[in-house]
Formats: structure tokens, C-alpha cells, sequence
């Protein structure tokens, strides 16, 4: 799609590229920089406007799009919510949306795939094995939620990378994290968890996970620019202070880069 076709399809959501690219920038948010050793790779974000609960505008999403530039991320997998009863996943609108965004993210330098953040139900093999649902990046890992599902989704050949852990009160349990991860499940926690945003409650487990080294990326779960914005850069360095640089890049760029492109951990 052409940038004059681009800047039309905008134009029908009721807003105006040129107005995005105003004084060469796109919107008028400042973000403070942080310094990540590398560039970072998020594989979990609600930044495609107008298909979830995340960014509601293109302005929005290409206002998160240069938070995380900022952030020092180079890449990022978009994962629209699937939640029966709640979230439709509009395949054709996410899609299309995607189409028009793209364009902004290279001219930024960040690379965007498509995924699905999956509430886990009865129908979730059928879902992605249909192509109904989108694995992440078109690998075979599968952003979802923690479930009893994962036998199953493992025995048809997919990868589990569940989401959020610091939420379920069942993986408190460390043996249980690492039976999972025995599974070949991966275990991802937020960035805003790890630096104590969500709550001391969450934060307490983070560090506990951290430490017992159970825990196989972090991820923004990004919303938009005001809540829940992206923090990695910040939660890149602190893990570095806590653990080390090696640790750092293990959980924000070398092991989500092998989502990215599909390799196995």
C-alpha cells in the first residue's frame, strides 16, 4: 500500500496523517530516554488501535510506537486480546489496521508481527490450527493465558508463553512454574510487575521468580502512552543492576528474539 493510500484510509478514521508528521514528528509526547545495552524486542502489547482495550486511535498507536523507540525497542509483537464474550478478534480489522500502521514503525525503525494474547477455552487448537487466531509471528509459540490447556496445546505441536504470571495465584508455586516450563511452556512476566507499578504484591513474586531464574522473557503488555505505557527500557536496567547484563538481555532481547523468528529456547 502506497503512503497517498495510507494517508486516505487515516483520513476515513477521522483523523489526518500530515497532522501525525507535524515538525517530523509524530506526536507532540516527550518520553524521557533510557539507555538499554541493546535493542529489546517486546512480544506482548495492545498497541493496534481500535481492535481491544489498548490504543483507540492511529495517533495513539503511533504515539506508543515512539515510546518505545524511545524505550530502545526495536521490535514488537502485536497480540490483540481473544476473550469469548469480550473480545471479538476482528481478524480483517486487525489486519488492516496493521497494514496502515506498518508504514509508521519503518520509518522508525521498528519492526512489527502479529500474535494474539488468548484467553484460553475448549476451542483453542481448533482456533489456531484453523488460522482463526494468529500464533506469535507465525511461529508455533502461542501467547495466552495460564490454563490446563497446556498439555494439549504442547501434544499439537505448539509452544505455550503464558502471559502475566505474576497474576494467577496458582504459579506462586515454583515447582509448578517449573513443571510447565519442563512442558516447554515459557514463562513471561510484565515489565511494569517486575519494577513494582502493579503493586508490591506482584513485585515481591517477580524478584522471587527472577532469582530462582524461572522466568524466560518480560514483555510491556502496553496499553497506550498515559496507563499502562511502556516501561522496558527502565526494567532493562534495573534487571542489569540486580542480575547482570547477561541476564538483561537474556529476558528482553535474546529469548524473545527467538519467538520472533521462531526458533526453539
Amino acid at each position: 500500500m502506497e503512503i497517498r493510500e495510507i494517508q486516505k484510509v487515516v483520513s476515513k478514521e477521522g483523523k489526518t496523517a500530515q497532522r501525525l508528521q507535524e515538525n517530523g514528528r509524530y506526536s507532540i509526547i516527550k518520553y524521557k530516554k533510557v539507555k538499554a545495552r541493546k535493542t529489546m524486542i517486546d512480544i506482548h502489547c495492545h498497541l493496534l488501535y481500535g481492535v481491544d482495550d489498548g490504543a483507540k486511535t492511529i495517533e495513539e498507536s503511533v504515539a506508543m510506537l515512539e515510546a518505545a523507540k524511545e524505550q530502545g525497542i526495536s521490535a514488537m509483537i502485536l497480540t490483540p486480546h481473544y476473550r469469548h464474550g469480550m473480545f471479538a478478534y476482528p481478524k480483517e480489522k486487525i489486519e488492516e489496521h496493521f497494514r496502515i500502521l506498518e508504514p509508521y514503525a519503518q520509518k522508525l525503525g521498528i519492526y512489527l508481527a502479529l500474535g494474539t494474547e488468548y484467553h484460553v477455552n475448549s476451542h483453542i487448537v481448533e482456533a489456531l490450527d484453523s488460522g482463526r487466531c494468529r500464533t506469535m509471528a507465525g511461529s508455533r509459540y502461542v501467547l495466552c493465558e495460564y490454563s490446563q490447556m497446556t498439555q494439549e496445546l504442547v501434544l499439537h505441536g505448539y509452544i505455550p508463553v503464558f502471559a502475566h504470571v505474576e497474576r494467577y495465584g496458582a504459579l506462586a508455586d515454583l515447582q509448578l512454574a517449573e513443571e510447565l516450563r519442563n512442558l516447554g511452556a515459557w514463562i513471561t512476566v510484565n515489565a511494569d510487575a517486575v519494577l513494582g507499578l502493579e503493586g508490591m504484591g506482584p513485585k515481591k513474586y517477580c524478584k522471587k521468580m527472577l532469582k530462582a531464574e524461572c522466568v524466560d522473557a518480560i514483555a510491556s503488555d502496553s496499553h497506550g502512552i498515559k496507563n499502562r505505557a511502556n516501561h522496558m527500557g527502565k526494567c532493562y536496567e534495573l534487571i542489569e543492576k540486580k542480575f547482570g547484563r547477561e541476564y538483561a538481555d537474556q529476558l528482553l532481547v535474546n529469548h524473545p528474539a527467538k519467538i520472533l523468528t521462531g526458533e526453539m529456547k
